[in-house]
């Protein structure tokens, strides 16, 4: 036991000088260009001023300036105009930054650009007016006309506060957080609050969801959508309001194919009021257990309605159709719709109980 503490001891000894040989050049300062230089020494300080094309690297990060002010034993370094930080991926730009050694921060203001660009393809940025970086910890929070964007997802965020946890690859976005997919008008989510999971890809947004496709809007308490099957569930009394109809249900399942809706699923305790077609008075009306809707080119081709199941259709009078109404339950319905997303028929079928009026 004593010559395995010795050897502990040993082996701390050896790599203590190591150690403190690569905390020194993690802080080591290089100066590489200064139109002007002024060096002013204090009971306390010493200063040193750089003037004009500031160009000087605190270990392997790089700082470029128009004016900077180090601070060497306060290890604190002011900089200001055009400035631009470098660190691996990382370009931080700013009008102003305060580099503050000690705990390995800097806060920036101004024009503030965060850019992450790596060479596996990753490329994604964030704008703000002010903003802070903790660099031991991969840790960058904007605050004040936040933007995003990302080029993996094609993705843009706009917010009032975000955070982004580069080493866990984790976002968070407050302050009426919006984000778009595609182009502008593909489709688009708005909550309270919204964060990112990049190692899954995957976007949760809570309280007061709202997601816009042009074709149709849901809404929600909980969201979670899977970016990699495009995928979205909805939770928290969702609702689905579209042209041709309008559903709530306890939970719903939303199948997207390139930002475009292909399919979904209402879950539990299902109704559903549509139309005969698009834009027409939705005066029908299912209930049931489960209901799936099929789509084509984001037109309505086919809904199933499964467990207990009842509808109310009504079918006004034309030149060419007699008023018709019916009502009926049972454990399963088809209704299927043409590429206008016009109804076709309805079938249903397996314990049928159904009432009949038309009119002559």
């Amino acid at each position: 036991m004593v010559k395995r503490i010795l050897s502990c001891l040993l082996l701390s000894l050896l790599f203590l000088p190591l150690i403190a040989k690569q905390k020194q050049a993690e802080e080591e300062f290089r100066l590489v260009h200064s139109d002007k230089l002024f060096m002013t020494k204090m009971e306390n300080e010493q200063a040193l001023e750089l003037n004009g094309n500031v160009h000087f690297f605190y270990g392997n990060t790089e700082f470029l300036c128009r004016n900077a002010l180090i601070l060497d034993k306060q290890k604190i370094a002011r900089l200001a105009g055009n400035v631009i930080v470098k660190n691996d991926s990382l370009t931080l730009e700013a009008d102003t930054l305060a580099y503050y050694r000690i705990p390995d921060l800097m806060n920036l203001g101004g024009r503030i650009t965060a850019t992450e660009k790596t060479k596996e393809g990753v490329y994604r940025w964030l704008k703000s007016s002010f903003a802070s970086y903790d660099k031991k910890n991969q840790i960058i929070t904007a605050w004040n006309n936040v933007r995003g964007f990302d080029y993996q997802e094609n993705a843009r965020v706009k917010c009032g506060y975000a955070q982004w946890d580069r080493g866990n690859g984790y976002a968070l976005m407050l302050d009426e957080p919006f984000l778009t997919s595609g182009t502008e008008d593909t489709l688009s989510v708005a909550a309270e609050k919204m964060e990112y999971f990049a190692p899954e890809r995957k976007l949760i947004a809570t309280f007061n969801v709202r997601v816009d496709r042009g074709e149709f809007n849901a809404t929600s308490a909980f969201l979670i959508y899977f970016l990699e099957s495009e995928k979205a569930i909805f939770t928290g009394e969702p609702k689905f309001v579209s042209d041709f109809a309008d559903a709530v249900a306890r939970e719903f399942h939303l199948y997207l194919k390139e930002r475009k809706l292909a399919k979904a699923e209402l879950i539990d305790s299902c109704h559903i009021d549509f139309a005969e077609e698009r834009f027409s008075p939705k005066k029908n009306k299912v209930d049931a257990d489960l209901v799936t809707m099929d789509f084509q080119d984001e037109q309505l081709r086919k809904f199933t309605a499964e467990g207990k199941v009842g509808y109310f259709y009504q079918q006004d009078e034309t030149e060419k159709k007699d008023f018709m109404a019916n009502s009926a339950t049972g454990l399963y319905l088809q209704a299927n719709f043409n590429e206008e997303s016009k109804l076709q028929n309805m079938q249903m079928r397996t314990d049928i109980n159904g009432k009949y009026v038309f009119k002559k």
